[in-house]
């Protein structure tokens, strides 16, 4: 009798544990801000992060590591100006372990302006690899269409 009973206890409390998890994991519930969520709205207060701009002509884009999961704004480190004709942009951030990150860089025309915008996320993959901690200097190259022909370059 006790076997059974100890048996069955065990198989509630698994049963328990299970429910607690799959809701956990399940939950798309979207009333409550999350903390990537205000992480988010905290960069987009800073000066050298933004989003690809909704106006202007796309001269260009980038991208490092394949498709971006989960993009999100990031900071721009840097941003040279490679010495052809069109030119090229070589857009530089901090990230975590190349081999886990994907970024995508935009360049758009803005009247006198080319805006740069940076998004930065993980590789389809990232779950399944092992990530090193830290913090690595990364680029994207992003080839213009057409030149700057003295146009400044900016951070969106």
């Amino acid at each position: 009798m006790i076997t059974k009973m100890h048996s069955f206890r065990s198989m509630i409390a698994t049963a328990l544990v299970a429910a607690v998890v799959l809701a956990a994991c399940g939950s798309d519930e979207t009333d409550q801000p999350s903390a990537s969520t205000d992480a988010a709205s905290d960069t987009m207060s800073d000066p050298t992060v933004g989003t690809v701009p909704s106006s202007g002509d796309v001269l260009g884009t980038g991208n490092v590591g394949g498709p971006v999961v989960d993009p999100k704004p990031h900071p721009i480190d840097g941003i040279d100006i490679a010495e052809s004709y069109p030119e090229q942009l070589v857009v530089r951030f901090t990230s975590g372990d190349p081999n886990c990150t994907a970024a995508d860089a935009t360049a758009t025309a803005d009247g006198d302006e080319v805006v740069v915008a940076l998004l930065v996320g993980i590789t389809e993959d990232a779950l399944a690899r092992s990530c090193l901690a830290g913090e690595v200097e990364q680029s994207v190259t992003v080839a213009l269409d057409e030149g700057l022909d003295g146009r400044e370059v900016v951070v969106s």
